[in-house]
């Protein structure tokens, strides 16, 4: 990987392993899971449109365009990130950003069917190889989290694998037509799309926007999640797709639990366990399988 793209996928990396404590921060303070997603996509998608309209670029409309908006905005974006906030009300969020590290595997199953043609995205030894130890590494650093097999936590975790599952076919879908749409334009798109349908499902489902209370805290959360974890992050992410493939785009999601782990132990004085110097090392090890030439 070369510098013109390794320091946009460190950036990207570290972005997304500090959103989850913010998104905690949102919760914990009374903020809607519904309202969270809308709010922060909302504005992010027309932040998108801003930076489109100033370098007067058009919005693709034809029919692979409109399938790759839906089907991302929809599953991807909508889905899973609605499902996301409402499971880290039951669930650590760093339980929740350890099991976005199976979307690489799911990713990588289907993009060798669905891509079959491209012998960069097919299933190797050397993959299965590399995702094996990614999948080891998540283990040891999750294994000091306990899970209640009887609680609300577990079934939200159930749930938020079968949305891992289904956010996997549009990444696959878009590494396909990437050439169709551009960054922006799917993340002005997308991120609208999302804003919209969630901030629509809040109102009739009456969620209670009283009970926020936008301190310091919550507006710096807010701000921080929609110029870094909307604009910024997403616009690398969807960058990535024009030069690597989607095995390597979406291992992404294997390095957030290493940054929690990595942020907490410098600012927050957490002490790093065994196992989880352990899980670091195996992730970092299967990196090294996935990125090599």
């Amino acid at each position: 990987m070369n510098n013109r793209i390794l320091f946009p996928f460190i950036a990207l990396c570290l972005i997304w392993g500090s959103t989850w404590y913010f998104i905690k921060i949102s919760l914990n303070a009374g903020m809607p899971p519904l309202f969270g997603v809308g709010f922060r996509f909302f504005l992010s998608g027309l932040l998108f449109f801003l930076i489109i309209a100033l370098q007067k670029k058009s919005i693709p409309l034809n029919k692979q365009a409109i399938k790759l908006y839906l089907s991302f905005g929809l599953f991807n974006f909508t889905l899973s990130y609605g499902v996301t906030y409402w499971a880290t009300q039951y669930v650590y969020s760093s339980i929740s950003s350890i099991l976005w590290g199976l979307f690489p595997l799911f990713t990588s199953m289907m993009a060798h069917f669905m891509l079959s043609e491209d012998e960069n995205e097919k299933l190797t030894t050397n993959k299965l190889s590399a995702l094996f130890l990614g999948f080891i590494g998540m283990v040891f650093i999750g294994s000091n989290q306990s899970i209640d097999l009887q609680s609300e936590s577990f079934f939200a975790i159930i749930v938020l694998v079968g949305v891992i599952i289904i956010a996997a076919w549009p990444s696959v879908l878009y590494k396909k037509y990437n050439d169709v749409v551009g960054p922006y334009q799917m993340n002005a798109v997308c991120q609208t799309l999302t804003g919209v349908i969630m901030l629509s499902l809040s109102y009739f489902l009456s969620e209670d926007l009283t009970v926020m209370t936008w301190d310091n805290q919550l507006i710096f959360a807010s701000i921080y999640l929609v110029i870094f974890g909307g604009v910024i992050s997403w616009g690398i992410y969807f960058w990535l797709y024009q030069h690597l493939n989607v095995t390597q785009v979406t291992y992404v999601a294997i390095f957030p639990p290493i940054v929690a782990i990595i942020l907490g132990w410098i600012f927050l004085n957490e002490v790093l366990s065994a196992k989880e110097i352990i899980g670091t090392t195996f992730i970092l090890g299967s990196s090294a399988l996935i990125y090599r030439k």
